[in-house]
């Protein structure tokens, strides 16, 4: 356990270092580094903006080590690097509570509800299937072996450790339904998550072969870089050993099972076994797949490529683009309010309004004075109002780091460390300043019995700094969108294949307690279109959802109602 701990410590080390140095001191006959120097050299020079991304798995440690540090970069780029920290602890948790539960959007009238003894069959050799691979990916191979029924012989490839972009999978021949099996892990240790994480896009291309031998248009786009280079990487060490199986057992079929980013290899795997003239009949089963590869791809292999999605599931739908058009919406609803709320029920400022309390019930002429509580109450609306500006400002500016506007300004309002301690010296400020005579501003309007001529100056001086500040605000927003017209907008990536997605809907009808709702809760399933994933909805169980347990109870309840559903049908026809 010591050593593990000792070499995990040290590639994590190793990566950083080459993160943060951004290269990679190896021996000067270093074949690999020295055409990696000179690729980058030729891209330099023919004016490309970015070194390409891999399409193929590394050869070696040093490739692989240069290719995670880019990946470290990347995630952390796409990540905490363009969410602060504000957006992602008050305002994703404020859209979502604005969003609602939206899982009744994927029962509209483009979706196409399946029902009938058919469904329930396909379901039942699904949750086989769906099993089988959860076992694979969490349980010791023997054990899979045993709950499939599979013999020594029945293994025709092993391959029990992952590296990165090389996941773990294995073939297995299975008897009951004259199939090889190609079962693929998840993302279920830190170099699969790597894999994961490479989530740039690469042009991907496939073609179909069609009954007659001819091969049909070539279908382009772009995938997932990690599951790209990992599938490549399978399908150099299976084909060979697929080829000669279905050879030995023309009459076996050879299917592609996994789950998450698994399901997405499993996916792009099939496109490119199907290529080989042997091997064109494969199929794919793919449980809660990772948004993959772009429309045309996906739509192309709806007859050989099955995905199941379950409820909530956040990982279909989640993507580059996708995530860009949440950051959009979660900064355009202003959550400066709910924020504003969290801020007022602090122990630091109800021991504030204790203190005022106490000094109102013991000063007379604090509780007392009419034209002084006027003058308090002017000063709790400004200091309300301007801890909102304060607050929008923020969420307003956090987007804006790629815009050159005041360093100080940003340094303020963007830095996540400083939200809190900003909004706690705008009240102070606010209070130093309703001492002055001067502050009136906005609230005149709802006071105008207590302007005087003087603070008339002060209400024009203020129109006219909102002027100047909203002036300022509509360049820079013209400024933003202009930078992001120019750069290169991300590829929306999209499920593969034909889409079966499981709903749970709450029963119309006694809804009181969370319990009964549990209860009443209806189990349906529909074959959605594919444009109803270019957006990420969010939800409580949108996580929870994603795992392999909850599919396989969602299923079984399924299952279970389709056969209530025959019988029902039966007994009226008695």
């Amino acid at each position: 356990m010591g050593a593990k701990r000792v070499a995990s410590a040290a590639g994590t080390a190793a990566i950083v270092y080459v993160a943060l140095s951004g290269r990679l001191s190896s021996a000067s006959g270093d074949a690999v580094t020295i055409d990696a120097a000179r690729r980058r050299r030729r891209s330099a020079e023919e004016g490309e903006e970015e070194e390409r991304w891999p399409e193929r798995a590394p050869a070696s440690w040093r490739e692989a080590l240069a290719v995670a540090a880019r990946t470290a970069g990347f995630a952390f780029a796409e990540t905490l690097g363009k969410w602060p920290l504000a957006d992602i602890a008050f305002g994703i948790n404020h859209y979502m509570r604005i969003q609602g539960n939206l899982q009744h959007e994927y029962t509209g009238s483009s979706s196409v509800p399946l029902d009938g003894p058919g469904v329930r069959q396909e379901l039942i050799g699904l949750l086989r299937y769906l099993r089988l691979c959860m076992f694979f990916s969490k349980k010791p191979y023997e054990v899979f072996l045993e709950f499939g029924g599979y013999g020594q012989s029945d293994i025709l490839i092993r391959k029990s450790k992952s590296q990165f972009m090389k996941p773990a999978f294995t073939v297995v021949r299975d008897g009951s339904t004259k199939s090889f099996l190609l079962f693929i892990r998840g993302a279920t240790s830190t170099k699969d998550r790597l894999t994961a994480a490479t989530a740039a896009e690469v042009p991907f291309h496939h073609s179909v072969l069609l009954q007659d031998g001819r091969r049909s248009n070539l279908v382009a786009g772009y995938a997932h870089c990690g599951m790209v280079a990992a599938a490549r990487w399978i399908a150099d060490q299976a084909i060979p050993c697929l080829r000669k199986a279905v050879e030995q057992f023309p009459d076996y079929r050879v299917k592609i099972i996994g789950h998450s980013m698994g399901a997405g290899i499993a996916a792009i795997l099939t496109y490119i076994l199907r290529e080989d003239n042997r091997l064109s009949s494969s199929s794919c089963t793919a449980f809660g797949p990772a948004a993959c590869m772009t429309w045309d791809l996906a739509e192309s292999g709806k007859d050989f490529v099955t995905s199941v999605v379950n409820k909530n599931d956040i990982v279909p739908s989640f993507s580059k683009a996708s995530s860009a058009n949440l950051r959009t919406e979660v900064m355009a609803s202003s959550w400066a309010p709910d924020l504003q709320e969290q801020i007022q029920q602090t122990r630091i400022l109800g021991f504030v309004n204790s203190s005022v309390n106490l000094m109102r019930s013991h000063i007379p002429f604090v509780s007392n004075a009419g034209s002084d509580s006027d003058h308090t109450s002017m000063d709790e609306l400004n200091l309300s109002e301007n801890v909102c500006a304060a607050v929008q400002k923020h969420s307003a500016l956090s987007c804006w780091s790629s815009v050159a506007v005041n360093t100080q300004i940003l340094k303020s309002l963007v830095n996540p460390t400083q939200g809190i301690p900003a909004l706690m010296s705008a009240y102070r400020g606010t209070e130093q300043n309703t001492e002055k005579p001067t502050t009136a501003g906005e609230p005149a309007s709802c006071y105008p019995g207590q302007l005087n001529h003087q603070r008339s100056d002060a209400v024009e001086t203020d129109l006219e700094e909102k002027a100047t500040y909203q002036e300022h605000m509509d360049q820079l927003l013209k400024a933003f969108r202009s930078s992001r017209m120019a750069s290169q907008e991300p590829h929306q990536l999209y499920p593969p294949g034909r889409i079966m997605h499981m709903v749970e809907l709450p029963e119309p009808e006694e809804l009181s307690t969370g319990e009964q709702c549990h209860q009443n809760e209806v189990v349906a399933i529909y074959e959605t279109p594919r444009s109803m994933y270019g957006k990420i909805r969010l939800a409580r169980t949108m996580i929870r959802d994603h795992y392999m347990p909850r599919y396989i109870e969602t299923m079984e309840m399924l299952i279970d109602k389709l056969a209530e559903d025959e019988d029902d049908t039966d007994n009226r026809l008695d």
